[in-house]
């Protein structure tokens, strides 16, 4: 295989590198959405759609969740050998996540947990023993697959896990219990009886009766001769997506090393005893501060996703003709619906990539990068799903078919949803974090002037901070609480935000087309968000009837604006349908079904032809 700087450069199936765009309007959309690492970014494309990962036909549930460990060590040797190395640069495992979700379906599911969760977890809090280097040293490449147990049957409970980890000072190690069915450890993937397994567990540390609060522990789990002692797990159920080991896990006794509290350097086991600077409360939110790498990781691969799902579904709208007549792509329902995917898609897109940017450059720990991961996580995840239920609808029957890869898109978006934290509780949290000045969150360099329908999103992130001051829950908007009322105050601020980033990206465009594509996409994006939370502007005296009339034409005119230019748009994200070898994404999906079924394209001459069944790969 062809290598550039040790990583392949993808080929088409005929031997040809790939064409090199050198439109000026899709390099600048493209740069828009994956930013100025568009070398980096193909090295991975071509390392992630190497590993010829597709959606199953015929395998089981657990025969698919058995696939990822491979495809791990596969891709970690593909990407320079080094698990850690890819953990430990946020650019690099963040374009790895994005293209897993779109070319690896099995491989995305383990990546947060061996990267962020696992391996960034020991580089943050590690103590650098001879123990925790042999368990790292197995996660690197890939011998072992990493994972956090953290969940409880009872719930996350954060600071308030029941799973116990007793001190233990003659055998100098803890020992984990789990002391009622609350306390049981609730769906990491360690079911899988070929792949051994390290996990950092969280528990109760308890010290000479003492009860030092929640932190992590680092164990082997499971090995190529079972799960360790004291240690029980059953398989848990399938789910309707995302086939990955999920386990229910009970402790007895499992013996964890002192070198396995992961506590840094304000957590520790001395000669004296248990030692921290950190009052007991903090401990918990301070540990797993990893957590915000892992949802920002999360969010980029949702986003990936949707672009892949419209990538194939705009190739299909282009040239299937219902009845033999008008393009899908052409008729008002679908192109609305396209172009509204398609809006938020890079308004959410160019989000993600710049708080990734600020997290890369951002100090170990910053508890402002941990407020935007519970922004924008949310938000970049339940667009996804929505834009991508969006292309299985408006394809029909072929959108139904795993063979056409939107399924699977939409299964491991929905498992993001709950992961790493649960999505609409991420919102709760940032809405009651942000509430005494929201509008503080602003990206680096935006723009003095936006338009009129950006800062009325604003105006509506205000108005519902003003009402949360003033304990007036309904200025927010259908709300019956104050934590609705922070959701939805999340909800505000991650809008304002995507529409800015949008329209920043718009400024800095160096192609007039494209500048006023993404223009288009910033005013689609922002005015549909006006119209769904039409009744509060009404409510809140901000959107009289000359407003509203202003709202309608202008969302008009941009959004025919964007449905000129379907194909410009899905060009800037930079995604090779070739590889997924699928009707949907192919230039010609009456062609690629005939060859499929290997029939002839034309009827028998004479007589009736028999038709059998016949078994396809």
């Amino acid at each position: 295989m062809t290598t550039v700087d040790g990583l392949p450069i993808l080929a088409h199936p005929d031997g040809t590198r790939p064409p090199i765009h050198s439109d000026p309007t899709v390099d600048a959309l493209r740069t828009a959405i994956l930013g100025t690492e568009t070398s980096l970014h193909h090295r991975v494309r071509a390392v992630i759609a190497g590993l010829g990962d597709r959606p199953s036909t015929g395998m089981t549930y657990a025969t698919e969740a058995s696939l990822a460990p491979d495809l791990l060590r596969t891709a970690i040797a593909a990407l320079g050998g080094s698990a850690v190395a890819i953990a430990n640069d946020p650019r690099l495992r963040g374009i790895v996540c994005e293209w897993a979700a779109v070319y690896a379906p099995h491989l995305l599911p383990v990546l947060t947990g061996h990267l962020d969760l696992s391996i960034a977890t020991i580089t943050a809090l590690g103590n650098g023993s001879a123990y925790q280097r042999e368990l790292l040293a197995e996660l690197d490449i890939g011998e072992s697959v990493g994972v956090l147990l953290l969940t409880e049957l009872g719930g996350t409970n954060g600071a308030d896990q029941q799973t116990t980890a007793t001190w233990d000072s003659p055998r100098n190690g803890f020992w984990l219990d789990s002391p009622d069915p609350a306390s049981w450890k609730f769906m990491p993937n360690i079911a899988d009886t070929t792949t051994p397994k390290i996990g950092v567990i969280t528990a109760r540390v308890i010290v000479d009766g003492r009860d030092e609060g929640v932190l992590p522990l680092l164990s082997r789990v499971r090995t190529q001769h079972g799960v360790e002692a004291g240690l029980s797990v059953l398989v848990l159920p399938d789910k309707g997506w995302t086939p990955m080991d999920h386990a229910l896990i009970r402790f007895d006794k499992l013996f964890v090393p002192g070198d396995g509290l992961l506590g840094g350097t304000w957590a520790v086991i001395g000669a004296d005893g248990f030692e921290s600077t950190v009052p007991v409360p903090a401990r918990f939110h301070r540990a797993i501060a990893t957590l915000g790498q892992g949802r920002l990781d999360l969010a980029g691969a949702a986003a990936a996703g949707a672009r892949a799902g419209l990538a194939v579904t705009v190739n299909y709208a282009l040239q299937r003709r219902p009845g033999g007549r008008t393009l899908m792509a052409d008729r008002g329902t679908v192109r609305r619906d396209l172009v509204s995917a398609l809006a938020a898609t890079y308004a959410t897109s160019v989000l993600g990539r710049r708080v990734q940017d600020m997290a890369a450059t951002a100090p170990t720990g910053d508890q402002v990068v941990g407020v935007w991961s519970m922004l924008v996580k949310p938000l970049l995840a339940y667009t996804a799903h929505e834009v991508l239920l969006t292309c299985r609808q408006r394809s029909g029957a072929q959108g139904t078919l795993r063979t056409n890869w939107i399924q699977d898109w939409i299964g491991n978006t929905e498992a993001i949803i709950p992961a790493e934290g649960e999505s609409q509780l991420l919102w709760k949290q940032a809405g009651q974090l942000t509430f005494r000045d929201s509008a503080a969150l602003a990206l680096p360099h935006t723009p003095r002037i936006l338009p009129w329908y950006v800062r009325m999103l604003g105006d509506r992130e205000k108005g519902v901070a003003a009402g949360w001051r003033r304990d007036d829950i309904a200025v927010a908007g259908i709300t019956i609480d104050r934590d609705t009322a922070a959701i939805e105050l999340a909800a505000a601020t991650s809008e304002r935000l995507a529409a800015t980033a949008l329209w920043q990206a718009s400024t800095t465009a160096e192609d007039d087309i494209a500048r006023g594509l993404l223009e288009s996409a910033t005013a689609v994006y922002a005015l549909e968000r006006i119209l769904c939370r039409g009744t509060w502007f009404a409510a809140n005296g901000r959107m009289p009837p000359r407003v509203a009339q202003r709202v309608r034409r202008d969302l008009h005119h941009h959004r025919e604006h964007l449905g000129a230019h379907l194909s410009e748009l899905v060009a800037g994200f930079d995604i090779d349908l070739d590889v997924f070898d699928a009707p949907m994404a192919a230039p010609d999906y009456l062609r690629w079904w005939q060859e499929w079924a290997r029939w002839s394209s034309t009827p028998a001459a004479t007589g009736i032809a028999l038709v059998s069944d016949q078994a396809k790969p």
